[in-house]
């Protein structure tokens, strides 16, 4: 891998945010535990889960937009995982499996609240993102986390998984 990962500057427009923002606020309750140390919920474990058309939607785009070819979806639904984090949780460093043999895992990530903290941690570093931006990294290959979130809003986001080689790899 060349790159640690990529931002997207308002990769979504608020309109989206808010619509998939809202979504988790009303199905968080269907939601389990992250595992992640914190109070994190998330749609991971969730296999009946109908997600909005909407989140389809912007998956096609982030394909369509960033040229990704030759790719498989990792084996939560549909390949992606919605997520709310409550004012006082974090998440610490850790690296996602590798969902398929030969291939490194990939989350498209979009912050979809005007949360306060919450930011993401890739390594060394913390990105400085606002709602609708995308990031993208190789979740299977470095270790990544949240900063803890503040304030009174939670930090939701939308997460879109996908498995390539690593000859095909969009942060080539």
């Amino acid at each position: 891998m060349s790159k640690k990962y990529k931002v997207y500057k308002s990769f979504i427009s608020k309109e989206d945010c808010d619509l998939l923002n809202e979504w988790v606020l009303e199905n968080k309750i269907k939601f389990s535990e992250g595992r992640m140390k914190g109070m994190r919920l998330t749609s991971r474990y969730s296999f009946d889960i109908e997600f909005p058309k909407k989140a389809y939607e912007i998956r096609d785009e982030i394909i369509k937009k960033l040229n990704f070819t030759n790719y498989s979806f990792p084996p939560y639904k549909d390949g992606m995982v919605s997520s709310f984090a409550a004012p006082g949780d974090t998440c610490y460093l850790h690296k996602d499996p590798v969902w398929e043999t030969g291939t490194t895992t990939i989350h498209c990530n979009i912050l979809l609240s005007d949360s306060e903290g919450g930011e993401p941690l890739i390594e060394n570093d913390k990105l400085d993102l606002k709602k609708g931006d995308l990031w993208m990294y190789p979740v299977s290959e470095v270790k990544h986390g949240a900063d803890l979130v503040k304030g009174e809003i939670p930090r939701t986001l939308w997460i879109f998984g996908f498995c390539f080689h690593p000859f095909n790899s969009p942060l080539n």
